[in-house]
């Protein structure tokens, strides 16, 4: 048994060492060295080569070194294997912090104050009330949940929309399409924690952002293919958003010719609002595959049919 390793484009060696200390008896494999493919059980890969994995006979499954899939679901030889996702809770409190800056922020007025201090102005601006300062989650997913509660614990009026009806206690939800519209126009903030699929493919698209409230604020933590780029860009440049927070992207690494870089309205971040740490993320993985191999499911699996 060996485990193959790819965390294409970001930093392998960590994940070497990690789990080194936690399986110190399989070997670990990088993609691009010479081993024997039989000897590879579970592949931990992201971004990897289409095809590629269709060249280990005895792979048992495939573990995405982070919250999506889309990346496997690309590869028309993906072997009939479990794909599990990567569903590290630090993860997802991290991606909840960095959306909980974006509400603070917005609802504090930071840059405001940012630009004050440039022309040394002492002024202090009106402020709502926290519990009136409304905040709208797209997507109650395990990501999602994390984010709604806690900015809900910082006193946000928080609200959540998924496909789906779900309970979230005292958060208010919505769900199904019918209700989708009215939701994003009824928050001062909307935060996608959506994922990637046929269906929610450009659902942010010209309709979902004129229906959001004017001058609200838009912030994408998930995937950028969720979002239209131009219905958004008309939006901002309409004066509809106030702005927009994206740390995902349809390209990734962000082209240089893209129009957000320059935007005075839109903030860029590296896809880094829920970085994965090594030193808690490879326990994650060895639980689940001391699953598989007594027989039992791993979790968050992917079902593939999702992706359709």
């Amino acid at each position: 048994m060996a485990i193959l390793l790819n965390n294409n484009g970001y930093d392998n060696e960590s994940w070497r060492v990690e789990l080194g200390r936690q399986l110190p008896q399989v070997p670990v494999h990088s993609y691009g060295t010479t081993f024997d493919p039989a000897d590879i059980h579970y592949a931990l890969v992201w971004n990897h080569p289409a095809g590629d994995l269709a060249r280990y006979p005895n792979l048992r499954a495939v573990f995405s070194l982070g919250a999506g899939a889309e990346h496997l679901m690309a590869d028309l030889a993906l072997p009939d294997v479990p794909v599990v996702l990567l569903a590290d809770p630090a993860v997802a409190r991290d991606m909840a912090a960095h959306a909980l800056f974006w509400v603070l922020d917005r609802h504090r007025g930071y840059a405001v104050y940012r630009d004050q201090q440039s022309i040394t102005l002492w002024k202090r601006r009106d402020m709502l009330p926290t519990n009136m300062f409304r905040v709208g989650i797209l997507g109650l997913g395990r990501i999602g949940r994390t984010v709604a509660t806690s900015i809900f614990d910082f006193g946000y009026a928080v609200a959540g929309w998924d496909a789906k009806a779900l309970d979230l206690g005292a958060i208010p939800t919505q769900h199904g399409s019918d209700s989708f519209h009215a939701f994003l126009g009824q928050h001062d903030v909307i935060i996608n924690c959506l994922p990637l699929t046929d269906t929610t493919h450009h659902i942010l698209d010209d309709q979902a952002f004129a229906a959001m409230a004017a001058d609200s604020f838009f912030v994408n933590i998930s995937r950028g293919a969720i979002v239209d780029d131009d219905a958004l860009l008309g939006a901002l440049s309409n004066g509809r958003l106030a702005g927009a927070a994206l740390d995902a992207f349809a390209i990734e690494p962000l082209p240089r010719a893209s129009p957000y870089w320059n935007h005075p309205k839109v903030h860029v971040t590296p896809h880094m609002a829920g970085a994965t740490f090594a030193a808690s993320a490879v326990g994650v993985i060895v639980s689940n595959m001391r699953k598989l191999e007594r027989g039992e499911a791993p979790e968050p699996l992917f079902i593939r049919a999702m992706a359709s």
